[in-house]
């Protein structure tokens, strides 16, 4: 790939296999990330996925293969460990958001400013009410701990937490799991909104087929341990691998591409 081509790359994963004993989750993957694209990844369950997205954030290590993020490599990780400030670049949204339960929404936002920053307290608690602010929450739960607000109130929390070092890519890792859907799909077009403004690029694990219609650029399917389609999602649902016409031509997909007139 030409040297302007692999400037449009945000993440490149080439040839991952991952071991856990004597169970092997990814069989060589390849995967290319674009700058300022949202991609859903989607498969069976036990793919890999979550797995895929802590091993791009450093957070595991594969058993072979290589994972470069924004030009730096974090796999194999390099002898100095040095990841060149990159944990500074990328927010992560965890599965179930990951807040810590004693402290207030806010003082979980402050938490990587704090650690990452040394700017004033003044400028980082105005910085965090922004973040929390521009995730939809009102200035009333700021102050609240996590059990004293709604689930989607929670995720929006920590979204803004993501957000709060003003990265340049975004991952999620089932960010609508289980909200309804009314909450799940103003989730879905909060997230369309602050990739648009913010030029992020989005890594985003998820389940939900209307969050792939409604906010993914592209589509990646894990199966067997590779990527075994990638394209948009009309691209990937023309396909004719039996797990793919089962997903995404079922009754709940069916019912997710009429709902957008797909």
């Amino acid at each position: 790939m030409s040297a302007a081509a692999d400037s449009d790359v945000a993440i490149r994963v080439r040839g991952l296999v991952s071991q856990f004993g004597t169970q092997t989750v990814h069989r060589g993957l390849d995967l290319d990330v674009y700058r300022g694209e949202i991609i859903g990844i989607v498969g069976p369950s036990g793919e890999g996925k979550s797995v895929l997205l802590r091993q791009i954030v450093a957070l595991e290590q594969p058993s072979a293969g290589e994972i470069h993020v924004l030009g730096v490599q974090v796999a194999p990780r390099l002898p100095s460990g040095d990841l060149q400030g990159l944990d500074k670049r990328w927010g992560v949204m965890f599965q179930d958001g990951a807040l810590f339960s004693t402290l207030s929404v806010k003082e979980n936002v402050l938490l990587p400013i704090r650690e990452h920053t040394e700017i004033t307290e003044k400028l980082a608690g105005e910085l965090a009410d922004i973040k929390l602010t521009m995730a939809g929450l009102s200035d009333e739960a700021h102050h609240k701990r996590p059990a004293e607000i709604s689930g989607g109130m929670r995720k929006r929390a920590a979204l803004a937490r993501a957000l709060a070092l003003e990265p340049e890519l975004l991952f999620l890792d089932e960010p609508t799991a289980g909200l309804d859907p009314v909450s799940a799909s103003r989730f879905d077009r909060l997230v369309r909104e602050l990739t648009d403004a913010l030029g992020l690029t989005v890594f985003m694990v998820t389940h939900d087929l209307d969050t792939l219609h409604e906010v993914c650029d592209r589509v990646a399917v894990l199966l067997s341990g590779r990527v075994a389609a990638i394209g948009t999602i009309d691209e990937v649902r023309a396909l004719t691998q039996p797990w793919i016409i089962e997903y995404f031509s079922g009754p709940r997909g069916r019912a997710a591409a009429n709902s957008r007139g797909k």
